[in-house]
């Protein structure tokens, strides 16, 4: 049996890590931004405007949907002068986890 140190050093450890996942998997869970990521992983980074043309929305639509997301720390922008660009959070160990989910990889 546990000792109530190791019970609450256990549910730290779970609450620490659980709000990140939970905003990440908010964001994934709109259709529209489920869409958007996927296309960003087998397409690599895209301008707000493909993308906006891609999924057949306005770019102000894609541009906050694609917003969550940042804030999510799902993707990452780049802009060059008046272009944004976004490309999938890569260098995170999480996203790549969910990416391989994603795309079947685990299998």
């Amino acid at each position: 049996m546990l000792t109530r140190s190791q019970v609450q050093k256990i549910s730290k450890a779970l609450e620490s890590g659980k709000n990140e996942m939970l905003v990440i998997f908010s964001a994934l869970s709109d259709e529209g931004r489920m869409r958007i990521f996927e296309i960003l992983i087998k397409h690599g980074g895209l301008c707000v405007t493909d993308i906006a043309r891609i999924i057949n929305v306005s770019v102000p639509a894609a541009s906050q949907q694609l917003k969550v997301m940042e804030l999510s720390g799902l993707v990452k922008r780049d802009r060059d002068g008046q272009m944004i660009c976004y490309c999938v959070a890569r260098d995170k160990e999480k996203i790549r986890q969910i990416i391989r989910l994603i795309s079947g990889e685990n299998k």
